[in-house]
């Protein structure tokens, strides 16, 4: 009998990324002193009320979930960074945020019960239940420790994660019902409100102010067939000049790196200057970047008279 709790116990634990917890292991049979034998040995590992079984286990973002699960109950919702890199979202961050309806503490370290009850929960098909992952953002940036809030909020922008639309949908179903954090969503909103996708893009609007000529912003630029090919930050459509600007918290990936070099050559083939500047060249250097732009107009419209 004990062979095949044993068994039942290791395809459960596969199951879950390797990990089971320790109510779990005692329900089918293992006694304490078995359970203690075997992380002493070292096959299993222990954090909290979870049991990571060496030889089926995945470390990653799912077996963090499951560990995080395993020291709450399998009724909890994770949320946080993790529920939102599980939804598809990188989101950076090792924050771990979790929502139980009995409000138990988790039993491991460095975990954060938030009081809510959430808008929609996603149980996938593995038994994870996690938080829609733009609630699970919305929990990362109220609970993001310092100026990262900003930076996060920067990057979501950026990556088009999220908008002032989606930020005021969060705030309007979590308003007055007294959760923590609304008054952080509604400071994030306003950042966000200025019609630019990021706090890097406001910055430059304001210096466009300087600059001759008319700007757009989020402009469109199509193809002889009509067909959408870019969307710049900024377009003087008179000259053909288009600024992208990149926040505090830019980054990229390989793949986001070549799309992006394909979608300035092909502005480049249809008469577009490029103009590209970072957040420190905006906050730090605003009067040369006003130069620069200056200087790009100028050019364009003598090589326009000539």
């Amino acid at each position: 009998m004990a062979a095949i709790d044993i068994t039942a116990l290791r395809a459960l634990a596969a199951r879950r990324d390797g990990v089971i917890s320790r109510a779990q292991a005692r329900s089918m049979g293992l006694s304490h002193v078995t359970i203690r034998t075997r992380i002493a040995s070292g096959a299993w590992d222990r954090i909290g009320r979870a049991l990571i079984l060496r030889d089926v286990a995945r470390p990653g973002d799912r077996q963090q979930a499951w560990i995080l699960t395993a020291n709450i109950s399998d009724g909890a919702i994770v949320t946080g960074p993790l529920a939102a890199r599980l939804g598809g979202w990188d989101v950076p961050g090792s924050e771990l945020l979790f929502i139980d309806a009995d409000h138990r503490p988790a039993g491991i370290p460095g975990t954060r019960l938030i009081r809510r009850i959430p808008s929609e929960v996603t149980r996938r098909r593995d038994g994870l239940r996690l938080a829609h992952r733009l609630d699970a953002l919305a929990d990362t940036l109220i609970h993001a420790p310092g100026t990262r809030a900003a930076d996060l909020l920067d990057l979501s922008l950026q990556r088009r994660w999220i908008d002032v639309a989606a930020l005021d949908r969060v705030v309007a179903e979590r308003a007055g019902h007294g959760h923590r954090g609304v008054g952080v969503l509604r400071h994030l909103r306003a950042r966000a409100a200025s019609g630019s996708r990021s706090e890097a893009e406001h910055r430059m609007a304001g210096l466009l102010r300087h600059v001759s000529g008319t700007w757009v912003a989020n402009y469109t630029v199509r193809d002889p067939e009509r067909r959408i090919v870019a969307e710049i930050d900024f377009a003087n459509r008179q000259h053909r000049i288009a600024i992208e600007v990149d926040g505090r918290a830019f980054h990229t990936d390989h793949r986001s790196f070549e799309r992006d070099r394909v979608r300035q050559n092909i502005l480049v083939l249809l008469g577009w200057t490029i103009l590209r500047f970072t957040w420190e060249q905006i906050i730090n250097d605003p009067a040369g970047v006003i130069a620069t732009i200056n200087a790009a107009c100028a050019y364009a419209a003598t090589r326009a008279a000539t």
